[in-house]
């Protein structure tokens, strides 16, 4: 799947710019495999801590993967606490339920 493949790519980059662990998790039509061809490729990032400086990090990271691919990919970061804490809301409900780890 190359949208995956994408989304690791994500991953990987941020791990090493960070210097911190980031998981990544898929979701929405490519992580269930209805997507349409010119689909974009939704991610949750998951990392310990957050400020604005690490959000532009993510967001130029996300937009150059998908620049040098040629695709649209978008994404939502987080922290771990926030996932767990949030976890009734309908949106990470659907990502626990669907997602595809990166």
């Amino acid at each position: 799947m190359r949208a995956l493949k994408l989304a690791r790519e994500v991953r990987e980059r941020l791990t090493k710019e960070l210097g911190q662990p980031v998981k990544v998790i898929m979701y929405g039509s490519q992580a269930r495999g209805d997507a349409k061809k010119d689909a974009d490729i939704d991610l949750l990032v998951i990392i310990p801590s957050l400020n604005n400086p690490i959000r532009k990090k993510i967001s130029n990271a996300t937009w150059e993967v998908g620049f040098e691919a040629g695709r649209v990919i978008c994404a939502v970061p987080t922290t771990p606490r926030d996932f767990e804490y949030y976890k009734i809301l309908p949106f990470y409900q659907t990502i626990r339920k669907e997602g595809v780890p990166a």
